[in-house]
Formats: C-alpha cells, sequence, structure tokens
C-alpha cells in the first residue's frame, strides 16, 4: 500500500464471546495526513493477513465473524488458475498480525477450511470480486483480534467521507513495507472513476481515493477493507480494494467492491455455512 500506516498487535486481555463489532481497544489515528503512515498497532484489529500456500502473501482479509473472513475473490481465480488449482491446506490466515519480518505476540494462524467466490465472479472484468473464506477453526477474540461490522444494504455514505484502508502492500519506498501501514481515502462521485475506468460498475462498486495526490494502495493490498466509521462510532466494511491504477504513480483514484450491495449474499452464505452472522 502506498502511504500507509499500521495497525495491530497490542497488549490485553482477552475478549468475551460477545465481542462487539467495529469496536477496537485502541483508536486508530484519523487525523489527515499527507500521504499516509504506520498504524498504531492494535487499531484494526480485524485485520488479516492472507499467505499462500507457497508463503507468499496473497494479500488482506476482514474477519466480521469467527469463522469468516470477507476478501476479494481474485485471490483465488485469475487467468491462468482456478480456486480447484489451489492446495487451501497450505494456505494460512493471520489475524493479529502487525510486524511481518517477525512473530508478533498477538498474532496467530489460522487454516483455511473453505473459501467461497461470489458466483458472478467475472476475473477479466472484476465483477462481483468478492469471496468468503471459512476458517477450520474459530478465530479467538481478544484486543488485537475483533469483528469489524458488516453493513447492511440500506447502510449509506455520503461523497467526501474519508474512509480508510490498511494493508501489508507495497509503499513504493515510502515507508515501512515490513508493517501494517494505513491511508486515508475520501469517497468520491462514481463519475470520477467512470472517467478514469471505462469498465466501472456503478451498481456494485465504490470510487475512492485521489488524483495526482500520491496517496494508493498496491497489489499486496487487495482485498483490504475500505473502513469507514459510522455515526454510532462502529467501522464498518464498506469497501473492498479491487483494482486501480499504477499505485507506484499513485495518479489515479482505486475501485472497491460496494459491501452493501452484497450483504445478502454474504449473510445468505454464512447462514448455509453454518455460522449465521451475529451482529
Amino acid at each position: 500500500m502506498l502511504f500507509a500506516i499500521c495497525v495491530l498487535g497490542l497488549v490485553g486481555a482477552a475478549v468475551g464471546q460477545n465481542q462487539p463489532c467495529g469496536v477496537p481497544s485502541v483508536q486508530p489515528i484519523t487525523n489527515r495526513i499527507v500521504g499516509g503512515q504506520i498504524a498504531v498497532p492494535g487499531s484494526w484489529p480485524w485485520m488479516v493477513l492472507l499467505v499462500d500456500d507457497l508463503g507468499f502473501i496473497a494479500g488482506s482479509g476482514v474477519v466480521i465473524d469467527q469463522h469468516v473472513i470477507l476478501t476479494s475473490a481474485q485471490h483465488f481465480e485469475g487467468p491462468g488458475f482456478s480456486l480447484y488449482d489451489l492446495d487451501l491446506h497450505y494456505w494460512r490466515a493471520y489475524a493479529g498480525e502487525y510486524n511481518i519480518s517477525v512473530t508478533d505476540p498477538h498474532e496467530k494462524y489460522y487454516r483455511v477450511k473453505r473459501v467461497v467466490p461470489h458466483p458472478g465472479y467475472n476475473y477479466t472484468s472484476l465483477e462481483n470480486d468478492i469471496a468468503l473464506v471459512i476458517t477450520t477453526q474459530p478465530i479467538l477474540w481478544n484486543d488485537h483480534t475483533m469483528p469489524a461490522c458488516l453493513p447492511d444494504a440500506t447502510h449509506t455514505y455520503n461523497i467526501g467521507e474519508v474512509c480508510y484502508l490498511p494493508g501489508w502492500g507495497s509503499t513504493a519506498s515510502t515507508g515501512n513495507e515490513e508493517v501494517l501501514n494505513q491511508v486515508d481515502l475520501p469517497i468520491l462521485d462514481d463519475s470520477v472513476c467512470q472517467q478514469e475506468f471505462p469498465v466501472f460498475l456503478t451498481n456494485t462498486e465504490i470510487c475512492a481515493g485521489y488524483k495526482n495526490q500520491g496517496k494508493d494502495w498496491c497489489g499486496d493490498d487487495i482485498g483490504s477493507p475500505l473502513m469507514c466509521k459510522d455515526q454510532n462510532g462502529a467501522w464498518y466494511v464498506q469497501g473492498l480494494a479491487s483494482s486501480g491504477g499504477d499505485c507506484v504513480k499513485a495518479d489515479q483514484p482505486s475501485v472497491f467492491e460496494d459491501v452493501p450491495q452484497y450483504s445478502d449474499w454474504i449473510k445468505n452464505t454464512m447462514e448455509q455455512a453454518g455460522y449465521p452472522y451475529q451482529y
């Protein structure tokens, strides 16, 4: 991620299984900044680092249930490979992660039981670029691992609202790539992305970011959540990082899947998997 900020990894007592969604024990830094910055450890406790069967970072995801991670479908289906080619037994989802170069005191990995891409996902157009990762073991709640809130279909946002994208992607030599970073991204009118990207889908995608401001995210941030803070003080997954321009140039806005538009599919799929949404 270009110009980001880190978050995850604090000292804290165990949190009960009735842990509310979207309420971190450590508040993220949300002042406006040039570029981005390293996140405060523990401030994005729903962030998950996805590592593939070869040990490479595939991208990020966001915890929404003790067995369910929300992420991008393009981790599992793309040109020349499909979900059925992957050995999911060797994939890992690291929760409580902060610094990828060391073993953080609160990190714990979880094995992947099953991946459910959206049935309408198209890896060419990136339409419906969303998937659920079902873990084998329950994800344990604590001060560094908590669920984010899933917005329903009526959950709205305002143009100009500033949201945040945390992740471990490249900073294009602008920051420390070993730790979790975050970048502030305002939500833009759809017309901005329609001009930049002719294939932008207004019904299911969100436009957010900047033009020529040096702020962006990179490939390893795919699947990272666009987190927006609601009036009730809780953080919601408003979008999922899907596509954009050249992050080294950082001169274009980005495209995110509009998570509220998928709320019914997410909840129905969770129910069918035996893990009904709790919030």
